[in-house]
């Protein structure tokens, strides 16, 4: 509202210096009719401009967006400050049942944020198969409805780190060949936690 006193303001001067103009020079009144005519408007144009915020807050809808999205998921642990990119993402389904893909902006270095996948996924019901540490890291683990997770992690600017987080059910020629070993021995987390 501000910047609309200030064009207020701009054209209060502006219509004063046609006056003066009209005095000065003897302008016709036609023509001076003209300026009124164009100074009204532009005055009714800034003044409606100037003093709508309108209801597209484009970055509050954005957080409203991530915060909704990661709230769907809950068999992930996500680091603090993570923020979502929405553009890169596409989430099927939600809870523990949820599939697709989560690509992530952390605020860590990749090595916090390797660890951090490592000591925490398997809280959420998850077993590791494959962990490899490399340019981009990659952990992989398969957890219960039958789904694999693949987490991949990479160094960003800024002492920060790309994640991409790829859930998807089994194929069925593995499922038919290992399921009911993984389902058996791997993903009983109680009796594994109690053994270790």
């Amino acid at each position: 509202m501000d910047s609309s006193l200030l064009n207020i303001e701009f054209l209060f001067i502006l219509i004063g210096l046609i006056f003066l103009l009209f005095l000065i020079f003897k302008v016709s009144k036609k023509f001076i009719k003209y300026i009124i005519y164009l100074t009204f408007g532009a005055f009714i144009f800034i003044y409606l401009t100037g003093c709508s915020s309108g209801n597209l807050n484009l970055s509050s809808d954005a957080e409203n967006i991530e915060e909704i999205t990661l709230l769907r998921i809950n068999d992930i642990p996500f680091l603090k400050n993570s923020k979502i990119n929405i553009e890169k993402s596409l989430i099927l389904g939600e809870g523990k049942s949820w599939s697709g893909q989560i690509a992530l902006n952390v605020p860590e270095a990749k090595p916090s944020v390797f660890n951090f996948y490592v000591n925490n996924i398997e809280d959420f019901g998850w077993k590791e198969q494959t962990t490899i540490r490399g340019e981009t890291s990659i952990l992989n683990y398969v957890g219960d409805n039958n789904r694999v997770v693949i987490i991949s992690v990479r160094e960003a600017r800024f002492n920060s780190s790309e994640v991409l987080i790829s859930v998807s059910p089994y194929a069925e020629e593995f499922k038919e060949k290992v399921s009911e070993i993984i389902n058996d021995k791997y993903l009983d987390i109680k009796d594994w936690k109690k053994e270790n």
